[in-house]
């Protein structure tokens, strides 16, 4: 843990860490939500593959922005609060960061309601797993918090650096989009 703590420093402020089974996590609360709510995400997104549509990005816009009173601390909060507004941040982020690869491969999937309901519903069970876990005072959910947490910051990095790789191609598609448009 101390290698995970010294690492974390450098992203996260460490103030207001659980402590489960006696375990202090290297990531504060608001982090474990982020980054293990983030690794979640990216199984769903990956499962369920949302199709844009207007609903999608207003929700994941919301959850966006919802951590503004709670991350400006103009609301009083706990540990669960913190966690959970990490992790509904995370699958804010992580559906906006999935949806230039996923439109750049054509990999979206039938565009239903149900399906859309199921990957809603998964993320909602997604968050309260991460919620669950962050309650129980346990050296195994402070294991796979920490794991979770690791990956999930792993894998927004490589997205991070999938939409930087594929920002060129995405660029001259919208020029192109937008001449044939005005032509």
């Amino acid at each position: 843990m101390n290698l995970l703590e010294q690492l974390f420093s450098h992203i996260c402020g460490q103030q207001h860490c659980w402590v489960l089974g006696g375990v202090r996590l290297p990531l504060c609360q608001r982090c474990i939500g982020l980054y293990a709510g983030a690794f979640l995400a990216l199984i769903i997104v990956r499962i369920f593959r949302p199709r844009p549509r207007a609903f999608l990005y207003w929700a994941h816009g919301f959850f966006l922005l919802a951590m503004i009173p709670f991350g400006f601390h103009l609301v009083a909060h706990g540990g669960l609060t913190r966690t959970f507004t990490g992790a509904l941040f995370a699958f804010g982020l992580v559906y906006y960061l999935t949806l230039n690869p996923l439109t750049a491969w054509r990999a979206w999937s039938d565009d239903s309601p149900a399906r859309t309901a199921g990957y809603l519903l998964a993320a909602a069970l997604a968050i309260g797993l991460v919620l669950l876990m962050a309650s129980w005072d346990n050296r195994v959910s402070a294991f796979v918090l920490v794991s979770l947490g690791t990956v999930g910051f792993l894998g927004l990095c490589c997205f991070a650096l999938l939409n930087l790789a594929i920002l060129p191609s995405s660029v001259r598609e919208i020029r192109r989009k937008s001449f044939e448009y005005f032509q």
